[in-house]
């Protein structure tokens, strides 16, 4: 099974979009949809897979 890391300090979709365009090209792959909880301070959240079969 492949690692994953959730990212959860976003405070805003654009700096969601950030975080995660900084991981993929570390070799993170998106695993999840976008999760918004509204009570959270950071209520951005994704999940994503580390992707082993990178060359």
């Amino acid at each position: 099974m492949a690692p994953l890391r959730k990212i959860t300090k976003a405070r805003t979709s654009r700096e969601l979009e950030h975080l995660v365009a900084d991981d993929t090209e570390r070799g993170w792959n998106v695993a999840s949809r976008m999760n918004y909880i509204s009570q959270d301070p950071r209520p951005y959240q994704i999940l994503l897979e580390f992707n082993t079969e990178r060359e």
